[in-house]
């Protein structure tokens, strides 16, 4: 494939979704315009619009030629939609499943473990904290933030001197180093 039909081919497959969503906007009422040509290096693609087939159309000496366009997705937009009615259908039958096993439990007999084992009746309304629960929370709360801060303050203090290290050696005064041999 030559480098001006593969740019016409990439040029194509990028326009295909603004060629596709000018489709939809169209009114159905005019089922005669099948095709929509659009212009682009090379020739002209041609989008059907009832199928959504892509072909790329050039002129190959006194003739015009189509070639179809590779799809080269891998999931059509029906298959992707057949899979998550699917997936939905299947859901929708747990849930009820699940449902028609919470009401033919027997009283008495616990729910089974979970993250909503804990949880009250769909029936019954969530009740909020008290106020004094509230005030406890919050004081536990500044109680903690306070502990930080004071733990922050300490590592901010200097560090004091260690005793128990050796003690360095006083500095040498220049006039007592050597100089170079030879020197005066």
């Amino acid at each position: 494939m030559t480098l001006r039909a593969t740019r016409a081919t990439m040029l194509g497959l990028s326009i295909l979704p603004i060629l596709a969503a000018a489709s939809v906007a169209e009114p159905s009422g005019d089922t005669a315009e099948r095709f929509t040509m659009s212009p682009v290096e090379g020739g002209f693609l041609r989008l059907d619009k009832q199928t959504g087939a892509v072909a790329m159309c050039a002129k190959s000496g006194n003739e015009w030629a189509c070639k179809s366009v590779d799809d080269r997705t891998t999931n059509t937009p029906a298959d992707k939609l057949s899979r998550l009615e699917s997936e939905n259908h299947d859901l929708k039958a747990r849930v009820k499943e699940l449902e028609e096993m919470i009401e033919t439990r027997p009283p008495g007999v616990p729910s089974p473990p979970g993250p909503l084992a804990d949880a009250p009746p769909p029936d019954d309304k969530v009740q909020l904290p008290t106020d004094e629960e509230v005030d406890q929370a919050l004081d536990y709360i500044s109680r903690v933030y306070k502990k930080i801060r004071d733990h922050v303050r300490d590592l901010d203090k200097p560090l004091p001197p260690d005793d128990h290290a050796a003690p360095s050696p006083p500095p040498v005064p220049p006039s007592a180093t050597p100089g170079p041999k030879g020197s005066l």
